[in-house]
């Protein structure tokens, strides 16, 4: 697959979402809508029916839809769900190149951290949009973990019970050579906490 401006803009428009999975041991990166990403949504739906936010019907329909009727993503059923037609996984390839920096934005964004010199409004656009094309979720099939950096958001509360769940910084979670975010030793994660 060739990444498109559409994948670009549907990331910064916060449509979608860069998720890294690991099932088997092999690491997948993955672009979807970020509600895809929930592992077990049927909690959600089932919290809403009981509160009376949608009905009985509304909910069946939304079993039957979220997901291709993948409501609990499970190691089992993760196979299926990469064939899912919002799934666009990326190669390592596919991802050099994907961050889209501009020249001296890394240094200017260093500089910042060092002595809190302001960024003008060009320089903190491409940071954003930087930003918006690192991942957001880690799920790991194989140890049970799932994190994510989407903030404002709980989707914690929506894993299996026997997993570890939580939101917060998984960048250590993922292998060196799968970082497409560091350039030449250069690491643009850094971006996240601007």
């Amino acid at each position: 697959m060739t990444i498109d401006q559409d994948v670009f803009d549907d990331l910064w428009d916060g449509e979608r979402s860069i998720g890294f999975f690991v099932q088997s041991a092999q690491g997948y990166w993955i672009v979807d809508e970020k509600r895809n990403f929930t592992l077990d949504i049927d909690k959600s739906l089932r919290s809403s029916l009981s509160n009376g936010t949608i009905t009985q019907e509304q909910y069946e329909r939304s079993c039957l839809k979220f997901r291709n009727g993948i409501l609990k993503m499970t190691a089992e059923n993760f196979p299926s769900y990469l064939h899912g037609p919002s799934v666009k996984i990326l190669s390592s390839s596919e991802l050099q190149g994907f961050i889209g920096a501009k020249p001296n934005v890394f240094e200017k964004i260093e500089n910042y951290y060092l002595t809190g010199e302001g960024l003008d409004s060009e320089l903190f656009k491409n940071a954003n949009v930087i930003r918006s094309r690192l991942p957001l979720f880690y799920v790991n099939f194989d140890r049970k973990i799932f994190m994510h950096m989407d903030d404002g958001r709980f989707h914690e509360e929506y894993v299996h019970s026997d997993w570890i769940a939580e939101s917060g910084d998984f960048s250590y979670l993922i292998p060196s050579r799968e970082k497409y975010w560091v350039d030449a030793g250069k690491d643009f994660w850094k971006v996240r906490f601007l």
